[in-house]
């Protein structure tokens, strides 16, 4: 009877264990569904421009489950755009906190980190994002870097993630573009024609893309490009920083030819 009894004590103990967690369970499952409608709610708001109501339904989100490391992460945007880099800061290092191994969460705060100015910090935390198995889009993370070092500047560094990016997605328009800003810092004039002319067989030329073509091509003496690049700028972007600035090289050309 001892023994039964025993047994009877130790199989309630059990039954009670598996309630527990099973209940458990559910109230976290109750939590996630609550945090993540905030979640989404708060990023819609975010796209809509609405950024008080965003970040009010993101910190619901944080404060429902303070260990959902996406809305950490979410909420550190909406502090972005909020102009509030201290805050976000805190966020992002929350979310790489909880999430070390997730690509996306690592390639955001870098992104936050290289506009900070914060280069180095910024690039560990990209070659992190790089790093992890589960991260789907390398090549994208390798040109985010490849653009932070441009920014340093370290050309050398800028190219090499740059030439990576590619390896991985050839035709990968940002990296296509940046690598032929690389190729005109780096003299190399006929190399930044290529890489142009790769990038218009996937993507259409935006103002700076058209004013790099400019530089290219009167570079290398093919005027009839020059014009075509011209035009299209004048037609497209006229309001452009880069249209202000042909009008200001063009300016300066007739001056210097009136003065002869």
């Amino acid at each position: 009877m001892v023994l039964r009894a025993a047994i009877m004590i130790a199989l309630i103990f059990t039954l009670f264990a598996c309630a527990t967690v099973e209940e458990k369970e559910r109230e976290d499952r109750a939590l996630f569904r609550i945090a993540d409608t905030n979640l989404r709610l708060g990023l819609g708001y975010l796209q809509q421009g609405r950024e008080e109501a965003a970040l009010q339904k993101l910190q619901k989100a944080v404060d429902t489950m303070p260990e959902y490391a996406e809305a950490h992460s979410s909420l550190a945007l909406a502090y972005i755009h909020m102009d509030q880099p201290d805050k976000a800061e805190e966020h992002y290092q929350r979310a790489v906190e909880l999430k070390p191994d997730d690509g996306s969460i690592q390639n955001n705060y870098a992104v936050f980190l290289c506009g900070q100015g914060q280069y180095a910090k910024a690039e560990q935390h990209f070659l992190t994002a790089i790093e992890s198995r589960r991260y789907r889009t390398p090549a994208e993370a390798f040109e985010n870097l490849g653009v932070c070092m441009l920014q340093v500047p370290d050309l050398e560094k800028a190219e090499t993630y740059l030439r990576k990016a590619l390896q991985i997605a050839p035709r990968l328009p940002g990296a296509l573009l940046q690598m032929a800003r690389v190729s005109v810092e780096k003299k190399r004039t006929m190399s930044a024609r290529a890489y142009l002319q790769r990038y218009q067989e996937v993507a259409t030329l935006g103002p700076d893309g058209l004013w790099l073509g400019i530089q290219v091509e009167t570079e290398l003496g093919d005027m009839a490009a020059v014009k075509e690049y011209k035009t299209l700028l004048r037609k497209n972007y006229s309001d452009s920083n880069e249209m202000r600035m042909l009008l200001e090289t063009e300016a300066r050309e007739r001056d210097g030819a009136s003065g002869q």
